[in-house]
């Protein structure tokens, strides 16, 4: 399943948990279907190839896409999607983005402290006209972080319990990425959540839970900022608005 598929079209879920003790989390062997889980087994794979899938993975998080709809070959109506920025753009910022990765694993590149994250993020949202009110700081990016380290969830993914308050590129790509879907805002009952669909059997509910399905997703506002940005100020300055992002993040 693509990263864009699992981000931008599966329904968004709303969990109230009222729970007991939780165990140290072991990833099943195949959790396609849970969006944190994916990633993390993505983000544990060490060979060039699987952190290129990896890399492009994160990069289809934050770069602008749209559905659309129009007539398929055998007449009938389908939905499309519609790479504004081009599959030659993703393609290239997503290599940029493993050959950073690669070299971080190694030690032969500094980390991206989360400060640089978030003001990776600020920016982008400055530049697509978002209010004031979509933005983040460092204080809740980090706070995401050890959340995950505390619940002993996707230690491939989030790495704050090895590297503090600093990201290897694709930690940082993929918060950004989370940071896009909602609307500036990382939710720590996200983790807990996909936590609890990996392993229901360990999870001792002390109390009440309820799931809202909202099942006719739509995309926060700041989805819709950058997916209208290139239409709206052109390629070559959507072109721009990412690859400051990559700037900022360092590569």
């Amino acid at each position: 399943m693509r990263a864009r598929f699992a981000a931008k079209v599966i329904p968004v879920l709303f969990v109230l948990v009222l729970c007991g003790s939780r165990l140290p989390a072991q990833q099943p062997s195949n959790c396609i279907h849970i969006f944190f889980c994916l990633f993390d087994q993505e983000a544990a794979a060490n060979d060039p190839s699987a952190i290129r899938k990896y890399s492009r993975d994160v990069v289809d998080l934050i770069l602008p896409n749209a559905w659309t709809y129009g007539r398929s070959p055998s007449g009938r109506m389908e939905s499309f999607e519609n790479e504004f920025l081009g599959e030659k753009f993703a393609a290239q910022l997503a290599e940029r983005l493993a050959q950073a990765e690669m070299s971080s694993r190694t030690g032969n590149r500094k980390m991206i402290a989360v400060s640089e994250v978030a003001g990776a993020f600020n920016d982008l949202m400055k530049a697509v006209g978002a209010p004031p009110s979509v933005r983040t700081d460092e204080k809740a990016l980090q706070s995401f972080r050890e959340h995950a380290a505390a619940i002993k969830a996707f230690p491939a993914l989030f790495s704050a319990d090895r590297n503090g308050k600093n990201c290897r590129p694709g930690e940082a790509v993929f918060l950004i990425g989370l940071l896009i879907m909602n609307n500036g805002v990382v939710y720590e009952k996200n983790l807990d959540l996909d936590l609890e669909l990996m392993h229901p059997e360990t999870q001792r509910h002390e109390g009440w839970m309820t799931a809202v399905l909202v099942s006719n997703f739509q995309a926060p506002d700041s989805q819709r900022l950058i997916s209208s940005y290139p239409a709206d100020h052109g390629r070559r300055a959507g072109f721009a608005i990412f690859n400051h992002v990559a700037g900022a993040l360092g590569f």
